[in-house]
């Protein structure tokens, strides 16, 4: 449970790092560039960083999240039945 919360506080915290402009478009842009290089996606243009970090985030926790649920949901079966 603690690792569910420190994930979602994690994630909050580098996003609200981006949107602040805290974290710098370089270091960012960096890091997306490995992340769509190794799925084999073209890299986002220098003004787009921001946004598509702000999308990989949240389609992150989206993901982790509907699993998370799925287990709950598929274990709870098991118990029922």
């Amino acid at each position: 449970m603690v690792g569910i919360v420190a994930f979602h506080v994690v994630m909050l915290l580098v996003g609200l790092g981006i949107v602040s402009r805290i974290l710098p478009s370089g270091r960012i842009g960096y890091m997306l560039g490995y992340l769509h290089k190794a799925i084999g996606i073209t890299t986002p243009f220098p003004e787009q960083v921001r946004t598509v970090a702000l999308i990989w985030i949240g389609s992150t926790i989206i993901v982790v999240d509907g699993c998370l649920l799925l287990l709950v949901f598929i274990t709870s079966l098991s118990k029922s039945g």
